[in-house]
């Protein structure tokens, strides 16, 4: 059975990385979605790739951080497929280092890139829900956002900004039949974005911080993403799951 037959979905980031792996599973489970990024060469290969598998999607150029092409990539999806059932604020890019050493420019890059982008992603997505009486909005967050991280000081603000916002608009807007909740992931070395991602001994070295001995990697994400979009979560709103190896509970 197909657990997101006949839904549409916006999934921002998924060119690559979580984003892509939460695109191509989302289609083979019923969805058509609407694979938003501003890398167009990587965004239409994951389109190319979702329909060699008989899947539905498109590939849709967008700059989260500007809203206004937030808005129109919503206006988009909806004034095509008549709705949106899922908002997948997956997008970021991030500076770390600790904040004594944090250049403004780098925070205020952060901030741009991993929070205001989810802000623009949910109020539109919500204006399109609330009409509809139903949706489900799924944030990208962080452990960063959960526990202190060395060096983390931008992304953990801005993750726990995420973290915040979805709790607030499980609140405010569950009783209109929409659910919001995050995901938390630990560290997963799919991408050059960081420097860390590169250093050997630093992935090793996260291997000792998690009670599960082995690396994460993005399909674990899109089976926590496709959960928490699918029915099967429909009792759940305003959480924060972390996906991490147990790091969290250390």
């Amino acid at each position: 059975m197909e657990r997101l037959k006949n839904k549409v979905a916006i999934i921002t980031g998924a060119a690559s990385g979580q984003g892509k792996a939460a695109s191509l599973l989302f289609a083979q489970e019923g969805s058509t979605v609407i694979v938003a990024d501003f890398n167009d060469e990587q965004g239409r290969k994951v389109v190319d790739e979702i329909a060699a598998g008989h899947g539905h999607a498109e590939f849709y150029h967008v700059d989260v951080t500007e809203e206004s092409l937030v808005e129109s990539l919503v206006k988009y999806t909806v004034e095509k497929y008549g709705k949106l059932d899922i908002m997948y604020n997956n997008a970021g890019l991030v500076k770390m280092r600790p904040i004594g050493e944090l250049p403004t420019d780098e925070w205020d890059f952060t901030i741009r890139f991993e929070l205001n982008q989810v802000y623009y992603g949910c109020k539109y997505a919500l204006q399109q829900m609330e009409k509809q009486g139903y949706g489900v909005i799924l944030n990208t967050a962080s452990t960063s956002g959960l526990i202190g991280i060395p060096g983390h000081g931008p992304h953990a603000a801005s993750k726990a900004g995420v973290i915040g916002l979805t709790r607030s608009i499980a609140v405010d807007y569950g009783p209109k039949g929409i659910r919001c909740n995050a995901i938390a992931p630990g560290f997963i070395p799919y991408t050059q974005q960081t420097e860390d991602l590169s250093n050997d001994q630093f992935i090793n070295m996260m291997l000792q911080v998690q009670p599960i001995k082995r690396h994460g990697q993005v399909e674990d994400i899109a089976q926590c993403a496709l959960f928490l979009c699918s029915d099967e979560s429909s009792w759940i709103t305003g959480q924060a799951i972390a996906v991490d190896g147990g790091h969290t509970a250390m």
